[in-house]
């Protein structure tokens, strides 16, 4: 994995080298609030309200290459151990001329997420390098091609570290006018690092050591739909479809906080997404969006803890089960934005954002509705 992320970053040094075009910096400040009805996603809807300030540059050595960093600190008011800080450093370079029908893409990124001590656990570092090819057939016809290998590390933790790499291949089709339609296949394959489970003579199952999981595998299709309704509106419409290749006893360590863990992208099923773009006068863009996923999850194994005191003081035992969820998540937001020209040349944009989730699972933990809401301003330094 370092040895392509270093061969990824000595070929886009060395087209940079090549390259005499002026280069250009831009940078943007964020800063911005928000509530999460629904910080765990389960039913018991614990919310909070947290500030975000964030910096990001943008490194335009010449028209072909590109380097960004960016760096967040999400502060919370009640919740202080989930305030997190994150950073992530990425390359890209286009090895092709523009007027080539062939586009060659080379891109690497690295990243880093930290959290206060309770949650300390999912603190993680990762990488990914890839490339993406693209040819255009036709006016009408572009195919494309991408391929990429990723690893993820929890540094806090033994378990749920992961790598992998992915590859699709996809067609862009226009037809009648500006209909447009996207076709695309996709292939992953992912190693987990998780415990060892036994079973005891009593039913309950137990952990030994750490072990790296056999290699798994995801297939889907997505279809995307979109054209222009007038002059100033556009509408999208995705169709996905994904399988999880597994045996039908495989099942993963659980952890407890659902949107942070490693095993959150481990599901099988449909999803339906859409969305409704409008331009309004003085620059004003509105945009509604919508999703649905019926998903069937990876098998858990969860883990419960129990105390007991007895006459030679406090037993503290591990139990483990089998759970299995099936979830029916609908999501709906509306946002506004504004972008506001300064003085110095520079663009000030404050955006609003709501959104509503409804989430109706097999586990009755995982039954929850929400809202969320958060106001942010973009700032160009």
């Amino acid at each position: 994995m370092k040895r392509s992320i270093l061969s990824l970053a000595v070929l886009i040094v060395m087209f940079l080298a090549a390259s005499g075009v002026r280069s250009e910096l831009v940078t943007e400040a964020t800063i911005g609030s928000a509530y999460n009805g629904n910080l765990f996603n389960d039913s018991n809807s614990t919310g909070d309200s947290y500030s975000s300030f964030g910096l990001g540059f943008k490194y335009y050595p010449s028209s072909s290459v590109q380097f960004s960093a960016n760096g967040m600190y999400n502060g919370y008011a009640n919740y202080g151990d989930l305030s997190n800080l994150s950073g992530d450093f990425s390359a890209m370079a286009i090895l092709t001329p523009e007027s080539s029908p062939l586009s060659i893409l080379l891109a690497g990124s690295v990243a880093a997420r930290k959290f206060g001590l309770l949650y300390q656990l999912y603190d993680q570092v990762g990488a990914t390098a890839g490339v993406d090819i693209g040819y255009r057939l036709s006016q009408k016809i572009h195919l494309q091609t991408s391929a990429s290998i990723l690893n993820n590390r929890y540094t806090n933790s033994d378990y749920g570290s992961n790598r992998g790499f992915d590859f699709a291949v996809g067609a862009n089709f226009s037809f009648f006018g500006s209909n447009a339609l996207a076709v695309r296949a996709d292939y992953s394959q992912r190693l987990f690092d998780q415990p060892s489970l036994t079973s005891e003579e009593s039913g309950n199952l137990s952990s030994s050591k750490k072990e790296e999981s056999e290699p798994f595998e995801i297939t889907g299709i997505m279809l995307r739909y979109s054209r222009p309704l007038g002059q100033q509106t556009g509408l999208n419409i995705s169709f996905g479809h994904r399988r999880l290749h597994l045996d039908s006893d495989y099942a993963v360590r659980g952890y407890s906080i659902d949107y942070l863990s490693p095993w959150s992208d481990l599901w099988e099923g449909v999803s339906l997404s859409g969305g409704l773009k409008h331009f309004f006068p003085s620059q004003i863009t509105t945009e509604l969006s919508f999703s649905y996923f019926d998903k069937s999850y990876v098998d858990v194994i969860e883990l419960e803890i129990t105390e007991e005191v007895g006459e030679t003081g406090t037993i503290i035992e591990s139990n483990y089960w089998r759970d299995r969820r099936d979830d029916r998540l609908t999501n709906l937001s509306l946002s506004v934005s504004r972008p506001f020209a300064l003085q110095n040349g520079k663009q000030i944009t404050p955006l609003f954002n709501i959104g509503y989730r409804q989430n109706r699972s097999s586990n009755e933990l995982y039954d929850y509705k929400d809202i969320m809401a958060s106001i942010s301003v973009q700032l160009g330094l």
